[in-house]
């Protein structure tokens, strides 16, 4: 959901701004709170690496954890619901919960440093329902799972009945099943198919062409590896520079230095002053 918002919101301005240069004439987008006293982004295009990448790192690592949890899961050692620090379950939390606020971070500032730009198409009730659906499914989850944790939800008494984990993991899907059918009606008010209704008549696309287009994960995979190819190509430029730097010394301050520690052993040697 995260990914493709800034995608769209991407493709809108590359087909109506040149923002490269746009944000290169703009002035600094300061960072927000928390992070003021930081430095802002570079502008021009790397303002939009930077914006994309924090998105693309909840995209990568949601994946990893989860897939860590699975592993976990199955071998018995998760420990679900326990608030410790050797928990893997924990980890992941943490994990998670940094790229998704890292990730919302990266589509807010980008959005404040376009925002008239993007005016066009009103992104800040898109952003709302992205927001909502992303965050309000993930922190009710971890108020279920505090409540089993502080003996809140228990076991039930019946045999054969629900644990606290069982209890709380229902509880969550119901309400999840019960929240998305209010979010897809707030989804359709806001994201209207309408404006991207072709005045021209064209054919309508083909059920299994869509459904494929739906499942088609290769620009996802492009992506990640344009943002990994200009991290790599970054850091080969940074060492470079580094290598590149002026000594400290230069090398004709060294040369001279050379040439008179010579002439001075070779006049002590030789009882001549020398040069």
């Amino acid at each position: 959901v995260i990914y493709n918002f800034m995608m769209f919101l991407v493709t809108y301005m590359y087909e109506h701004y040149n923002v490269e240069q746009l944000l290169t004439y703009k002035p600094a987008q300061p960072q927000l709170f928390p992070f003021q006293k930081l430095p802002p982004w570079p502008k021009g295009k790397s303002f939009v690496i930077w914006s994309k990448r924090g998105v693309f790192v909840y995209v990568v690592s949601k994946p990893i954890t989860t897939i860590a949890m699975l592993i976990a899961e199955l071998a018995g050692h998760s420990g679900k619901n326990e608030f410790k620090m050797g928990s893997v379950w924990m980890w992941t939390l943490i994990i998670d919960n940094i790229a998704q606020m890292w990730a919302l971070y990266c589509l807010v500032i980008f959005y404040q440093a376009l925002k008239h730009e993007l005016a066009g198409i009103e992104p800040l009730p898109k952003f709302l329902c992205v927001k909502a659906v992303v965050f309000f499914s993930f922190w009710q989850g971890l108020f279920l799972d505090s409540l089993v944790f502080l003996d809140v939800i228990r076991d039930s008494k019946t045999p054969g009945g629900y644990t606290a984990e069982e209890t709380a993991e229902t509880v969550q899907n119901l309400l999840i099943c019960m929240e998305m059918f209010g979010f897809s009606i707030a989804h359709h008010i806001v994201f209207s198919y309408k404006p991207y209704v072709s005045e021209v008549e064209l054919p309508p696309p083909q059920f299994l062409t869509s459904l494929s287009h739906l499942f088609d994960m290769r620009d996802v995979g492009v992506d990640i590896r344009t943002q990994l190819g200009v991290s790599v190509h970054s850091m080969r430029q940074n060492r470079s520079r580094y290598h590149e730097r002026t000594p400290l010394i230069s090398s004709e301050h060294v040369e001279m230095n050379t040439i008179r520690d010579y002439n001075k052993q070779n006049s002590a040697n030789s009882g001549d002053p020398g040069i």
